[in-house]
């Protein structure tokens, strides 16, 4: 069985569970998918074997003709709560799948029957280690909602509270460990014997959904994210985030306060106005993006309550993302190009958010940019979808092998949401204008004299320490060249010049060692500059400081030119 946190792959504890397995092959040979076992049968393999033994009976030609994608969701919502809430789950991540599997996905709904309260009472009771009946003064019997992790209760704590509390579906953890345990071993076959598979990366896929199951398995996280939000918007009275017990709480189990609202779209009928509370919505989700860095990652309809004094308050926190604050750097860079229209700025600002994966045309990737953003230009405003935007060019950004953090992701899909649920309500939404504020405080944050001040200081404090490693690199180096253990690969047949170009290298490497040292010891003396000896009125280890750096800058422009001629 796969455990917390390992993600190790156990074949004899999958093994263990026949039936199971049997069930998931079943389920998949009457979709289509009878290749893949004919495939695993094929080996000598154990299992091979053993399903060989079940003598399933499979016919893709008697499938009806329909997509991949259809065929794939009709295999998760047949086999369960594991594999719906793996699909929902896949459905948020376009960077794992093609978007045709995606939009198919997001279809998925639970459709398992609620667990019985007697069971709910025992879960309760074992994790809290008290009596129901002592912690609630009433507790409804029938859950207001079931899902495939867990279902939903009305209750009254003594002290009077109407609450919600979460309960967790008994045995659930097990049972996805031991559906992913076979998930994983089925993966590894078929990446070791059909390419389309090894090429998409199933086994990685199938761990990212293990990483995000057993984070949704614990409640805590959700009572965890419910506090950083509170502390974040603790001062904004128009929005409001249900107040978590953590004496009530457990990793099974979530109380929380009861809200009592409506959608958005009848907010009339507590007396609140829509339009301002589409912008209300808008400017809280922007804010959770761009200044706590901390974010609702799925801010649908449903989890956006209207309250009475125009007030919004946000339901189900367990799906967050995540944006330090690098990443929100490299994000305003793309926001600001895309405002103004710069396409090679946006081309640029996608690099810096992404890792690359292989070699990049640089020119076709702008001209694909370009494609994407001229979907706006001329647009009016009320035409211009901005979150669609930002997510298409995240999304091509992919397709050119540039690999774009999940988070991005995630925030465009928020974004995205919230934007389109505000344009229901308000058709000339223009959700620019909302974000230019949001971007020009960021912009504001990131040059601002105190942090380019206490960014030099830490490259001084870094260069200083480098400057402290550096002779002990460099003694390396020439014990490794005395002693002949040192390896340098050269495309030249001779030893001689070789010899001479690496003794050219380590003088530049000297040299380089001498300059750094002055302009830290440069840098030091006028940070640290005493005042009680002066020279012509100035304090003397501000001049030595400027010695340093005149001496520093002389040095490195000579070295600066023996790189040049010797590159040339």
């Amino acid at each position: 069985m796969a455990k917390k946190n390992s993600f190790l792959f156990n074949p004899l504890n999958a093994l263990k569970d026949f039936n199971r397995l049997r069930e998931i092959l079943t389920v998949l040979a009457s979709h289509g998918f009878g290749q893949i076992i004919a495939e695993i049968e094929k080996g000598e393999t154990t299992l091979g074997k053993i399903i060989a033994s079940y003598g399933l009976k499979y016919k893709d030609s008697e499938t009806p003709i329909t997509t991949l994608a259809v065929r794939t969701r009709l295999v998760f919502q047949d086999l369960g709560p594991t594999f719906i809430k793996f699909g929902q789950i896949l459905s948020t991540r376009p960077d794992l799948i093609p978007d045709n599997f995606t939009e198919e996905l997001k279809k998925l709904q639970d459709n398992v029957p609620p667990f019985g309260f007697e069971e709910a009472r025992a879960l309760i009771e074992s994790e809290l280690k008290i009596s129901l009946s002592d912690v609630f003064s009433k507790f409804d019997e029938n859950p207001i909602g079931t899902a495939s992790i867990g279902q939903v209760y009305r209750a009254l704590l003594k002290s009077g509270e109407p609450v919600v509390i979460k309960v967790q579906r008994p045995n659930v953890r097990r049972i996805i460990e031991s559906d992913i345990d076979l998930l994983l071993l089925l993966a590894r076959i078929l990446e070791s014997r059909i390419s389309q598979f090894k090429n998409i990366d199933l086994t990685g896929i199938i761990n990212e959904f293990h990483k995000a199951i057993i984070q949704e398995l614990d409640y805590l996280n959700e009572l965890r994210n419910s506090l950083k939000f509170t502390a974040a918007f603790k001062d904004t009275l128009e929005i409001v985030i249900p107040r978590v017990y953590r004496e009530f709480s457990t990793k099974k189990i979530l109380t929380m306060e009861m809200i009592k609202g409506v959608k958005l779209n009848h907010a009339h009928e507590i007396g609140s106005d829509p339009k301002i509370l589409v912008r209300i919505a808008i400017q809280a989700v922007l804010q959770m993006v761009f200044e706590n860095g901390f974010f609702h990652a799925d801010p649908h309809p449903g989890n956006i309550f209207a309250l009475p004094g125009d007030r919004l308050a946000f339901l189900d926190l367990g799906m967050v993302g995540r944006l330090d604050e690098a990443m929100r750097y490299r994000l305003s860079d793309l926001i600001l190009s895309l405002l103004s229209r710069d396409v090679e700025g946006v081309s640029r600002a996608l690099l810096q958010m992404g890792s690359r994966k292989g070699k990049i045309d640089f020119r076709e990737f702008t001209l694909d940019v370009g494609s994407t953003m001229d979907k706006f230009i001329g647009l009016a405003i009320e035409d211009i979808h901005f979150s669609e935007i930002l997510r298409d060019l995240i999304d091509g950004a992919r397709k050119h092998q540039i690999k774009i953090p999940n988070d991005y992701t995630m925030m465009g899909k928020a974004l995205l949401t919230v934007e389109g649920l505000g344009r229901e309500l308000v058709p000339d939404l223009n959700i620019e204008e909302e974000v230019r504020p949001f971007i020009k405080k960021l912009v504001y944050m990131r040059f601002s004299p105190s942090r380019i001040g206490s960014s030099l200081f830490k490259r001084v404090v870094d260069l200083y320490h480098w400057s402290n490693d550096l002779p002990s690199h460099v003694m390396t180096i020439l014990d490794d060249l005395q002693s002949g253990n040192l390896k340098v690969q050269v495309e030249q047949a001779d030893r001689v010049k070789s010899l001479e170009n690496i003794e050219k290298i380590i003088g530049k490497l000297t040299a380089a060692m001498i300059v750094c040292s002055l302009i830290v010891s440069s840098a030091l003396f006028i940070t640290f500059s005493p005042g009680e000896y002066k020279i012509f009125g100035f304090p003397i280890t501000l001049v030595l400081g400027l010695i340093g750096y005149f001496a520093a800058g002389l040095f490195g422009l000579k070295l600066l030119k023996a790189v040049i001629n010797s590159e040339e």
